[in-house]
C-alpha cells in the first residue's frame, strides 16, 4: 500500500541551515498554497498549533543509531528519536503561533528549513497535553545541557 499526500504549502522562511540561533525565538514564515489559505480562518484564535512537514532533504533511512552520532549515547532505534533518518521522512513540531495572514502563518519553535514541503497545520488544545511522561535516561542528560534554552512558552521545564 503507498500514500500520497500534496503539501498545503511551503516553509517560506525557515530555521538557518547553519542554525546558530534559538529555534524558540527565531520566526518562521509558512506560506499556505492559495488553494488551501482560507482554512487559516481561526487559527488565529489559538497560541500554538502542530505542523506536520516533510523533511525533504533527510538523509537514507537508518534504523538504528547513536543519538546526535555520541558515543556515550546507546545505540537505539529509529522511533526511539526524533532524529529525519526514518523509513517516512515526516516531522511533526509544535510551535506558537506569532501571526496569521492568510496565506501566511508566521511562527516560533520550528525547526523546518526554508523549502521544506508542509504537509498539515492543526491546532494545539487540552487534548494534547500529557501531564505524566518518561524518557529514557540518555534524553534526559541531553535535556539537562540544554535546558536552558528552552522558552517559557514550553511551560514547566521539570520533567
Amino acid at each position: 500500500m503507498s500514500i500520497c499526500l500534496k503539501p498545503i504549502g511551503v516553509v517560506e522562511v525557515g530555521y538557518p541551515r547553519s542554525g546558530g540561533v534559538d529555534k524558540y525565538s527565531y520566526v518562521s514564515t509558512i506560506y499556505v498554497y492559495e488553494e488551501y489559505a482560507e482554512g487559516l480562518t481561526g487559527l488565529e484564535d489559538y497560541s500554538h498549533a502542530h505542523v506536520l512537514w516533510h523533511f525533504h532533504e533527510a538523509p537514507p533511512p537508518k534504523l538504528k543509531l547513536k543519538p546526535w552520532k555520541r558515543e556515550e549515547m546507546p545505540e537505539v532505534g529509529i522511533f526511539a528519536t526524533r532524529f529525519p533518518q526514518r523509513p517516512n521522512p515526516i516531522a511533526l513540531t509544535i510551535v506558537k503561533i506569532v501571526q496569521v495572514e492568510p496565506p501566511r502563518l508566521r511562527v516560533m519553535g520550528l525547526d523546518a528549513w526554508t523549502g521544506s514541503p508542509v504537509l498539515d497545520i492543526k491546532p494545539y488544545d487540552q487534548l494534547d497535553v500529557v501531564n505524566q511522561f518518561k524518557v529514557p535516561d540518555w534524553l534526559e542528560e541531553v535535556l539537562k545541557e540544554k535546558r536552558h534554552t528552552l522558552p517559557t512558552w514550553l511551560g514547566p521545564q521539570k520533567r
